[in-house]
């Protein structure tokens, strides 16, 4: 059938053409045969259609010669599928040969116009034979500042294009993109290349091949939370028609630069490979992978398989993943530590190995096993350490998941030597417990932790709570751990009702410290963020019944004999340092003992009390080695920096540190009634001299 409508015109001359004209479908075919008096032939026609594309308002200009003959063919549009269309085509052969029913042409042009492409002039060489094959040569196509290279041929309304392009401008190249609907969602800058083959019938292709490399590429999001530098990569795509879909191949390569993904900064520095296998099916919107892998060499290896239904977004993803290794420190430095500043695990030392996987159903996580080896985690800030961390962990969203195992050879805390412990939780949904107590070595004494339950990991905070006891720690390894005087006793205590919500650690029961034939016990004890950059400890002490010459002997202060009490109320630690409290420290009511007190020890608490020591070094007082007291005491308030000082008893301008009795006596009065914290500190480290001194008489 011809198109709707023909014009022919025929301009006699010398010459005589014998015209046919055959439109069967996509073909048109001019067979010049020598008559006399045509100088041309002209062909208009409407529209020419075929599968996947079409011609409107065509004119085809035929000027015969003896050899070599004239072509001019001029369209208003070429339109190719649904989305792409040529304005102004207009092609020009100044020596087109024919060939029975077709013709060639060595060196021709081909003229256009297009939104995104703009108005471009290429050199063109095409052949065309009946019934309909077509083959054509394109030079030069301008694409973002590039050349590019097309060769499409066609047969039978089966097609093939093949093009290759260098030196392409990304910049120009995002803007071409944006132009056409598809803008990119960071700016970029650098060098491209390209090659391209695709094969079909109709719009669609029935395979494509793609190659892309860029070269010391840069971008940039607006946003500032991704950024690359000096980028080299290359991708690879292959996809193929079947069964009404589409097989699709790719694989990428990262070789140079540094990439930042907000937290994430990654430099190339041995290649990263990524690899996918799958099918793709258009008309319903999946995309099923068979094989995903992304190995990073000497960090992690992935491996992932699933479907996603694209037009529902992340719930309409089907999904598992398998890690099949990952190695520490470096995959701990460059893909965990971004997330971690400011926690307890922020600032890691790391050894070991990883691996493990998950599954995703809708887009959320139903299950997660987790395997770890021989992990060795060391906090920089000498918080905490696991050394030998073996464990197997398991996890479900919904039913019951397999025991998980967890094993350690050993650790610390703030110092504090753990030894080696095992246990088996039981992970839930959101949380994790121990249905056996667990026995976790502490110096030469235990922690027993019974019925410990985590829960709230999922949500905004963790919540854990447990019941236990300390078996008695030897306080001499206690001190030396923390870098303490050497005290001599022992730790030990109930533990009832050890919680941990939002930050906060209480502790139900009281602690009990033995030391110096006397007891300390701790109460209301309060940890706020227990391991984090500022902890927060807060109690009550009550200190009863201590023996003064085994105190005074450990810390080599002068002796003191006779018994101690006191209490700190209101303790409050930041970052381990007293920020405030009230401090009692007396004589108790009805001591019994013998008490004395050494010339030395009356000089260090001369000093404490903001007096000069050395007091006794003359007159005849010097000629005693101690001296018999009534009583004794200090106080001290801290309020911000400042420290309230009291005695036992009110003197004149003063309050009495040491009351003396018997003869010859010897009051210790202090006069200063507050100090810098600080000063005293470090007038109790060095017994620094001061001014403003006691009265001893």
């Amino acid at each position: 059938m011809c198109a709707s409508s023909t014009v022919l015109r025929v301009y006699a001359r010398n010459t005589a053409v014998l015209l046919i004209c055959l439109l069967c479908g996509l073909t048109i075919v001019l067979v010049p045969v020598a008559v006399r008096g045509v100088d041309s032939v002209e062909l208009a026609i409407d529209a020419v259609a075929g599968e996947g594309w079409q011609l409107d308002s065509l004119r085809v200009v035929l000027r015969p010669g003896e050899e070599h003959h004239g072509l001019e063919l001029q369209a208003h549009a070429l339109r190719l599928g649904e989305e792409f269309e040529l304005r102004a085509v207009h092609v020009e052969c100044a020596a087109m040969r024919l060939r029975g029913m077709g013709g060639d042409c060595p060196d021709g042009r081909i003229r256009f116009e297009h939104p995104w492409l703009g108005a471009q002039t290429l050199p063109a060489r095409f052949s065309y034979a009946h019934p309909g094959r077509l083959d054509l040569q394109l030079e030069g196509l301008l694409l973002a500042g590039g050349p590019v290279d097309a060769h499409v041929r066609m047969d039978d309304g089966q097609w093939v294009l093949d093009a290759r392009g260098e030196g392409l401008d990304l910049q120009a190249l995002a803007a071409l993109s944006a132009e056409a609907g598809w803008p990119w969602p960071v700016t970029a800058s650098g060098d491209g290349r390209l090659t391209f083959a695709a094969r079909g019938r109709g719009a669609l292709p029935d395979t494509l091949d793609l190659d892309l490399s860029v070269g010391d590429t840069a971008f940039s999001s607006e946003d500032g939370l991704r950024a690359g530098e000096a980028v080299d990569a290359d991708l690879t795509v292959s996809v193929a028609r079947e069964d009404g879909g589409y097989r699709v191949e790719l694989t990428g390569r990262w070789t140079g630069g540094g990439v930042y993904v907000h937290p994430v900064f990654v430099e190339a520095d041995v290649p990263v490979r990524l690899s996918m296998q799958g099918r793709m099916d258009p008309s319903e919107g999946v995309f099923a992978a068979d094989t995903f892998e992304l190995n990073h060499p000497g960090v992690l290896k992935i491996a992932a398989q699933g479907t996603w239904v694209v037009d529902r977004g992340l719930p309409g993803l089907e999904a598992r993943v398998q890690l099949d290794r990952m190695d520490l420190p470096a995959a701990y430095e460059l893909y965990g530590q971004p997330f971690l500043p400011g926690t307890a695990l922020g600032v890691l030392d790391t050894e070991g190995i990883l691996a493990g996987g998950l599954r995703l159903h809708d887009g959320t996580l139903q299950e997660v096993v987790l395997n770890v080896s021989r992990v060795t985690a060391q906090d920089r800030m000498g918080r905490f350490a696991v050394q030998g961390l073996d464990a197997a962990l398991h996890w479900r969203a919904a039913g019951d998941a397999p025991l998980s195992r967890v094993s350690m050879d050993g650790g610390h805390v703030y110092g504090i030597a753990l030894g080696a412990s095992r246990f088996r939780p039981v992970i839930g949904r959101d949380g994790f417990h121990l249905p056996e107590p667990v026995h976790l070595p502490v110096l030469d004494g235990a922690l027993e932790v019974r019925d410990l339950r985590v829960t709230g990991l999922g949500g905004d905070g963790a919540r854990w709570q447990f019941d236990g006891g300390l078996t008695p720690v030897s306080m001499e390894q206690l001190t030396a751990a923390l870098g303490w005087p050497e005290l001599s006793g022992t730790l030990a205590g109930i533990i009832p009702e050890v919680r941990y919500e939002q930050g906060l650690l209480t502790v139900g029961g009281r602690l009990l410290v033995r030391a110096f034939d006397g007891s300390v016990t701790l109460g209301e004890l309060r940890l706020r963020d227990p391991l984090g950059v500022a902890p927060e400890f807060s109690a009550q002490i009550q200190i009863r019944n201590i023996d003064l010459a085994q105190l005074t002997r450990t810390f080599d202060f002068g002796r003191i004999t006779g018994r101690l009490e006191g209490d700190v109320r209101d303790l409050v630690l930041v970052r381990w340092a007293p920020v405030q409290f009230d401090a009692v420290l007396r004589t108790p009511p009805g001591d019994t003992s013998t008490r004395r007190i050494s010339q030395r020890a009356v000089d260090n608490l001369t000093q404490v009390g903001g007096g000069v020591g050395g007091v006794l070094s003359g007159g005849f007082l010097r000629f005693f080695e101690d001296f018999g007291y009534r009583q004794l005491g200090l106080s001290c308030r801290l309020v911000g920096e400042v420290c309230h000082m009291d005695g036992v008893a009110p003197a004149a301008q003063g309050y009495y540190i040491v009351q003396g009795a018997g003869l010859p006596r010897i009051d210790v009065i202090g006069f200063t009634r507050q100090v810098a914290w600080r000063d005293l500190v470090a007038r109790l480290a060095v017994i620094i001299q001061d001014s403003g001194g006691p009265e001893v008489r």
